[in-house]
């Protein structure tokens, strides 16, 4: 009898969520949820003020769906660099039809540049990079950097609470104290402490066997610049370590003038290159103070100059879902000259719900820039895309198969990047 009645209640569940399922598969292809799904992710609007009222509006405006059977909700992203909210829209107050991301900001002006630069940066700590085993004065070898579980890319801050940002800092620190060395170590954003014990070598110096580097330099391209308080972004991407590919911290840097001496033409399958050189005599164009996904950030110096000399004025930014395909500009600068603007089409602008690179697909059209570079060339990384106006994005990368092929990051997420914490 109880075996005939589970069987029984196995059925009535089984059918129950056939039921369920042919109702969510009907209500999936309303009016109400093809509507709902076919808002965007992301709404950008020009007002500080996330009143339900507006939403309400805001969406009334989209589909009918939220006027008679929906209800709406808003609350705060915890985003600290932009504000926002998030709307969630409701069929019968219970089923979750659609959720955006509600971004407010006041539309700011900004200075498109596209010169070319030399960006040198001084690392915050010093970056593990590679091992090599110690020769010890009785002929054997050894490597502690391993043996005491550091890894290529950590960054050692401390030795033995002592600051470190130099690898003559490291070695002094070291040959400071004999035993065992406590290393604050920096590893993928989590601080942790690592007991080391270095060994000497035939020199008489005490070694970890660790490889480390505590700067780099390369040639980029100024994106732009505010006015009003100096602010400047270059690259559109982060400058990374050659070896472990991570993130380098900054401690300082510079931003300069770099002089062209000549351009790489690129090639499917093998990406061109901007030849540039510069000096510590170099014309400052400015300090580093960030790095990160979205570029190179600091602030200008007080006689950097105008990247289009007595032409350079600010533009408005776009917000994201204002970008579309079609025409559009980069700036870049690929000589001795000032920047120069070269025509591209925006073959792709991805409707991003939240920051993240990669937004925008372009394709460069302009007869100069493809017969002398071949399209995007390494080094042209930075230059802003204008369309309509207004100030859209920056070239983050080369598509390494098509040069005539690059991506951009939106310019709106950099702004706010460089404006973050």
């Amino acid at each position: 009898m109880m075996k005939r009645t589970c069987s029984k209640c196995r059925a009535v569940v089984k059918l129950l969520g056939l039921l369920l399922s042919l109702l969510i598969a009907c209500l999936n292809f309303t009016d109400e949820m093809i509507a709902a799904r076919a808002l965007d992710g992301a709404v950008f609007v020009k007002s500080s003020t996330f009143a339900q009222s507006k939403l309400q509006v805001l969406c009334e405006g989209s589909t009918k769906a939220f006027s008679h059977s929906g209800s709406i909700e808003a609350s705060s992203s915890g985003d600290e660099s932009i504000e926002s909210s998030t709307l969630r829209v409701y069929l019968f107050d219970l089923i979750e039809a659609a959720r955006v991301r509600i971004y407010s900001e006041e539309r700011v002006n900004l200075v498109p540049r596209g010169d070319a630069i030399g960006i040198s940066i001084h690392t915050d700590g010093v970056i593990v990079v590679g091992f090599g085993d110690i020769l010890l004065s009785n002929g054997s070898s050894v490597c502690p950097a391993k043996k005491s579980g550091l890894r290529s890319g950590d960054v050692i801050k401390k030795v033995n609470g002592k600051d470190v940002c130099t690898s003559n800092e490291l070695q002094l620190a070291l040959n400071s104290k004999d035993g065992a060395a406590e290393l604050g170590v920096e590893r993928l954003g989590r601080l942790i402490t690592i007991q080391a014990e270095p060994v000497t070598d035939t020199n008489g110096s005490k070694r970890l066997g660790a490889w480390v580097r505590d700067s780099t330099i390369g040639v980029g391209t100024l994106s732009f610049s505010e006015e009003r308080t100096g602010s400047t972004a270059a690259l559109g991407h982060a400058v990374l370590d050659a070896d472990t590919q991570t993130v380098l911290p900054v401690l300082n840097g510079r931003m300069v003038f770099a002089d062209i001496l000549g351009v790489v033409k690129g090639k499917s399958g093998l990406p061109g290159e901007l030849k540039g050189t510069f000096s510590s005599k170099s014309k400052q164009v400015g300090t580093v103070e960030k790095n990160g996904i979205f570029g190179v950030f600091g602030k200008l110096a007080s006689d950097s100059g105008d990247s289009f000399l007595s032409n350079a004025h600010s533009i408005p930014i776009a917000f994201p879902d204002e970008v579309h395909t079609g025409e559009a500009l980069i700036y870049s600068q690929l000589d001795s000259g000032a920047p120069k603007s070269y025509s591209c089409r925006i073959i792709k602008a991805v409707r991003q719900k939240s920051p993240d690179q990669k937004g925008l697909v372009l394709e460069i059209t302009d007869p100069e820039l493809l017969d002398a570079a071949g399209g995007i060339v390494q080094g042209m990384s930075g230059s802003p895309i204008i369309q309509d106006g207004r100030l859209v994005g920056v070239v983050t990368h080369v598509f390494v198969n098509d040069p005539t092929k690059g991506y951009g990051a939106y310019a709106f997420w950099i702004y706010e990047a460089m404006n973050g914490e």
